[in-house]
């Protein structure tokens, strides 16, 4: 399955009364489904309520802590007391301001637009693409499991088809420029920031519209909203992200839109913070009602993608085709008039990697990622490359290292001793796996998040493989005696055993031998629970897992912290543990929390920079990940009639891109399939094609705050470009 590349990073709020959804202490806010004057003037009264109590708890903080202030002697203690006393003030002027504001939820008359905007629209950055890329042909790729859901929202719609379906495809108000990290139209045709820098309005194109020809209007960004926070669908995170880290939604218009955020972010990104979202298609949720997440388990609804799924073309369990749309309104615009050339994507689930890359040796499928050694030096060494009728390349990227990796459950004995991770991170040999497995062409991996310029905390290094100090670290945990194995036990008798919870696939099967091999050593037993990918996600995702072998992804510019390791999206109020979050290590922390609380807030690159810096420095000492490998390449096979850029703007793929196919940016050069597999009958050849593309291989450094916007992490399982 691809992979899904969301941009989701750390866009949560405070740690506040409502711990699982939005509305759930105000029964008749969630229930209302998505009638729109009730919804917003209930919902509008439960956020009034809310932040009066917000405001409330934090003032009775700072009143606590002025007194302790006054108390306190040791220099230390009084500092930790002023930062303490300094984030509840904050947290109190952000409620403030809130309350300020009015209506969460604002429809206002255009006369009250703020005078002397300076209007912006981005049409300065370089296109993207080529201008030779034709449109028309089949894309044939292949999934590896079929999605438990096609919902984009709701239970188990965090899969890893949602990229290909949504994420990848869909426009929102503005986007990142894949190449120079500018801001660009999607939707909005143009932009503005206010005096005080808390709020981007947005010019909507007055010929935006949905992917089934239904305008798109300003209040279906209120759509989106509401949509994710209704009780009928379960969306932990967009409950908290939209209460917490939206101050308001404001209608001036069919299309003008604003977006005010609590607090001013960067200037520069700020159009992306509030911008980077999605309509909701009011007009199609009609019976929108307690059966929504069954009624449209399998139905992509109207989105602003340049590509739909017609009901038809969804064969469950076996395959799913996307059809571009050919009036789509963008096919003719910069930035996407070079882009999603293909008139047909076909998705075709082969679960089996070796019968699909058998497929695509015969020409059923068209695109295969050769990362992996196995594929590059040994299967892809075939006639159809020698030929020329299959072509390999070699495309260097600028995208953040994936965090490869094992994920600990922390909630799960014995990984709820420290010294036990400690131990299982000395005893995981991964530059044996380098070797090994992937014939030493990937590195050692650092750290958590890896890549990011200076938001990259450089002290950070991964733990080395020590059979010695990994039993050093067992002993301080009670690990002392080995049974007739060689696998340590502590005085019950207990082994040490630890089950590695990860997708069965060959590859994964190499890599988990190896690292159980090793281990043994050490005195520890990995139990290998291989399975398959969407039966590997739900048990995560349940928090049921051990040990987890998986990368989750961030996108540029920069990593998400808060939903990864704040105490809200590990356990409830009752202390059991949370699912359907992406706390996959069940971590909380005092410290952590409040780190997580201010990354999020961070309003200076400086700020960002110093919580993201001791984020990682915890991670790594309280070895809830253990590094595993990276590498900065991808490495693809492609039939020649798969087309790709070569323009001074566009080397093969932008450089913001995890694997090539992921840009949209190929085409499908239909004379040249039909001369490619005229050749193939009658056994002419072409030069063998095997390209090196290295115009993006530096990184790039980061000077500002990274934009952040309310779109869950995605766990990469279901789709490794390996």
């Amino acid at each position: 399955m691809s992979l899904l590349r969301t941009v989701s990073f750390s866009f949560l709020g405070l740690v506040l009364l409502l711990q699982l959804c939005g509305c759930k202490d105000n029964d008749e806010v969630g229930k209302m489904g998505l009638n729109s004057e009730a919804f917003y003037a209930r919902y509008n009264r439960y956020i009034a309520d809310w932040l009066e109590g917000e405001k409330q708890r934090a003032s009775e903080e700072i009143a606590k802590i002025e007194k302790s202030l006054a108390e306190a002697a040791d220099e230390e203690e009084q500092k930790r007391l002023q930062s303490s006393l300094a984030e509840f003030q904050r947290q109190v002027d952000r409620a403030e301001f809130r309350q300020g504001l009015g209506d969460f939820f604002a429809f206002k008359d255009p006369v009250e637009l703020p005078e002397n905007l300076v209007w912006e629209d981005g049409m300065d950055a370089p296109d993207i693409g080529d201008p030779a890329a034709k449109k028309g042909g089949v894309f044939n790729y292949f999934w590896t499991t079929f999605p438990p859901t096609v919902r984009q929202i709701g239970s188990n719609s965090n899969n890893g088809a949602r990229g290909d379906l949504y994420d990848l495809i869909e426009v929102y108000l503005v986007h990142f420029h894949p190449v120079t990290q500018q801001i660009i139209p999607g939707i909005a045709k143009e932009w503005a920031l206010s005096e005080d820098g808390r709020t981007v309005y947005f010019r909507l194109h007055p010929e935006a519209k949905f992917n089934d020809g239904h305008p798109i209007e300003a209040e279906d960004f209120l759509t989106w909203a509401r949509l994710r926070l209704a009780d009928q669908v379960d969306s932990i995170y967009f409950k908290q992200a939209i209460r917490e880290q939206f101050a308001q939604f404001s209608v001036y218009g069919p299309h003008l839109l604003g977006i005010t955020l609590p607090e001013a972010k960067s200037k520069d990104f700020m159009p992306y913070e509030c911008g980077s979202i999605g309509p909701g298609a009011t007009h199609f949720f009609k019976d929108f009602g307690p059966d929504f997440e069954e009624r449209y388990q399998w139905v992509v609804p109207p989105t602003s993608a340049p590509y739909r799924m017609d009901p038809e073309d969804l064969v469950k369990g076996e395959s799913l085709t996307l059809t571009r749309v050919d009036d789509w309104w963008l096919r003719d615009r910069k930035f996407y008039r070079n882009r999603f050339n293909a008139d047909k994507i076909v998705y075709r689930v082969i679960n089996n990697p070796t019968k699909a890359w058998e497929l695509f040796r015969a020409g059923e499928l068209d695109y295969f990622g050769i990362t992996l050694p196995e594929y590059y030096y040994d299967r892809s060494e075939m006639p159809a490359v020698f030929d020329g009728y299959v072509e390999r390349s070699t495309w260097y990227n600028q995208y953040p290292r994936l965090p490869w990796g094992l994920y600990f459950n922390t909630a799960e004995p014995p990984l709820d001793n420290k010294m036990i991770r400690r131990g299982l991170a000395y005893a995981t040999n991964w530059d044996k796996v380098i070797d090994v497995v992937f014939r030493g062409d990937f590195s050692r991996l650092d750290g958590f998040t890896s890549g990011y310029g200076k938001i990259t905390n450089p002290d950070v290094k991964a733990r080395p493989f020590s059979i010695n100090k990994a039993r050093e670290a067992f002993a301080a945990a009670g690990y002392t005696r080995e049974d007739k194995d060689g696998i340590l036990m502590n005085e019950q008798g207990k082994r040490l055993e630890v089950s590695l919870t990860f997708t069965s696939s060959p590859e994964r099967a190499k890599i988990m031998v190896v690292l159980k091999e090793e281990a043994r050593k050490a005195g520890v037993n990995y139990i290998l629970d291989g399975l398959e990918a969407t039966s590997a996600y739900k048990k995560v995702v349940s928090k049921e897992h051990q040990g987890y072998f998986s990368a989750w992804q961030f996108t540029p510019p920069a990593p998400a912290y808060y939903e990864y390791f704040h105490s809200r999206n590990a356990y409830d109020e009752k202390g059991n543990r949370k699912a359907q979050t992406n706390n996959v290590f069940s971590y909380a922390d005092d410290r952590m929390d409040v780190l997580t609380d201010n990354y999020r807030n961070a309003r200076t690159m400086e700020e960002l920079i110093e919580n993201a810096h001791e984020i990682q420095a915890i991670v790594a000492e309280e070895d809830l990940f253990i590094p595993g490998y990276t590498n900065e390449f991808s490495r693809v096979a492609t039939w020649r009639w798969v087309r790709w850029p070569d323009t001074e703007e566009t080397r093969f793929a932008p450089p913001l891109s995890y694997i090539p196919m992921e840009s949209y940016v190929y085409w499908i050069d239909e004379d040249i399939k039909e001369e490619t597999l005229e050749a193939k009958r009658k056994g002419t050849t072409f030069p063998e094609v095997e390209r090196v593309v290295e115009a993006y291989r530096t990184q790039p450094k980061l000077e500002e705050p990274a934009p952040s916007e309310p779109r869950q992490e995605i766990n990469l399982e279901e789709g490794i470009e390996e």
